[in-house]
């Protein structure tokens, strides 16, 4: 009968167990026909890390495997499967993993020893630099489903990140979303009487008397224009991405199939286009980029160039502070409280118009369609 090993408090050790030099434990085992092996300074921890060791193994979760992979590594496994991604948006996952999820400490660490609340501090960091909740949800999408395939691939035993968006989206606070309707209006009137801003007039009517989405808004051609039937015809975007180290435009397909839509045009963005369209074709000697095939873009800055979303948030910034100062001053002139606006993004003029909708539009699949959305959660 072999002699039983003890540690040095006389301990009875198992087979595999062995105490080393300084006092601390090793565990020695097989994977596969390689010896791996596991420490501690504790007889109890050890043998703690033995049984979830033992009970991985018989339930075929590779944990020791795991140990080498990183959640960056998981990342790159799962873009790899994403074939039939368009370009654009797998540029656009990419940005959003290497500018807010790669270098950060549980990205970098083995995919066991990540945490419920490791995500969740994360979460809670990115809320307080100001990310919207909203904005969250696109970085959770990549997260959970990365660390979904690891459990899939027997990686891990649970995923991490389940619950934890959805907590922080139910504990959020609510934020303004939407212009009220005078906000709206002054805004307009300001931009409609100023000498400097009146040439984006044309767009924020069209932003806010339609609902579209700034990507929408800004790749419409004079095609997709049918002053006849007083319509608009959505079945692109226009977007300004780094794809494959190299930044340009480019025309994109819509973000669902629900987005292909006809919205109607009421009489303030017919008269702003149709005023709009005038001076297009009395411009024959500068007809305009092209691009993929599309030319004649409704929207162009002052120098004849294609605007992207992040150029209408500066020029709300600009006009916005402008405003804010003229009232500010009328006000103290006036003896009463200024009306300022709000900081609000072009996508917040999506949600005035949803909002504005809804207060005379009872019917829900009508306002879902108007949106493009896919589901009427998002439309609720």
């Amino acid at each position: 009968m072999p002699k039983v090993r003890k540690d040095n408090k006389g301990r009875n050790l198992r087979p595999g167990e062995t105490q080393r030099s300084d006092g601390s434990y090793m565990f020695v085992y097989k994977l596969g026909k390689k010896k791996k092996y596991i420490y501690d300074f504790d007889l109890a921890s050890l043998r703690a890390k033995e049984k979830v060791l033992n009970r991985d193994s018989d339930d075929g979760i590779r944990t020791q495997e795991a140990m080498k992979i990183t959640l960056n590594d998981m990342f790159k496994v799962l873009m790899d499967t994403k074939i039939q991604l368009k370009a654009s948006t797998r540029a656009n996952y990419e940005y959003l993993w290497n500018n807010y999820v790669k270098d950060e400490p549980f990205a970098n660490i083995p995919l066991p020893n990540i945490r419920k609340s490791d995500i969740l501090t994360f979460y809670t960091k990115l809320l307080k630099k100001g990310f919207a909740v909203n904005s969250l949800e696109s970085i959770n999408n990549l997260i959970h489903p990365v660390l979904e395939l690891a459990v899939d691939d027997d990686l891990i035993r649970k995923n991490p990140s389940n619950g934890v968006y959805r907590e922080m989206k139910t504990n959020a606070p609510v934020q303004r979303i939407a212009l009220t309707s005078e906000q709206a209006k002054h805004f307009l009137q300001y931009i409609e009487s100023s000498p400097q801003y009146c040439n984006w007039l044309p767009l924020f009517v069209t932003l806010l008397g339609t609902g579209m989405r700034a990507s929408e808004c800004t790749g419409l051609v004079w095609d997709n224009i049918d002053f006849e039937n007083h319509c608009i015809y959505v079945d692109h975007a226009l977007i300004y991405r780094s794809i494959h180290g190299n930044a340009q435009w480019y025309i994109s397909t819509l973000k669902t199939r629900n987005s292909v839509r006809t919205i109607p045009m009421i009489s303030a963005v017919a008269h702003q286009l149709t005023l709009l369209y005038e001076k297009h074709i009395g411009k024959h000697a500068n007809p305009g980029p092209t691009l993929d095939g599309y030319h004649d873009f409704v929207f162009l800055n002052r120098f004849g160039q294609l605007i992207n979303a992040h150029g209408i948030d500066r020029a709300i910034e600009r006009i916005s502070a402008s405003y804010n100062d003229t009232e500010s001053t009328r006000a103290k002139e006036d003896n009463r409280k200024p009306e300022l606006l709000p900081h609000f993004t072009a996508h917040c003029l999506r949600h005035t118009f949803c909002t504005r909708l809804c207060e005379c539009e009872k019917d829900l699949a009508v306002i879902q369609h108007l949106m493009g959305h896919s589901d009427i959660e998002t439309t609720l």
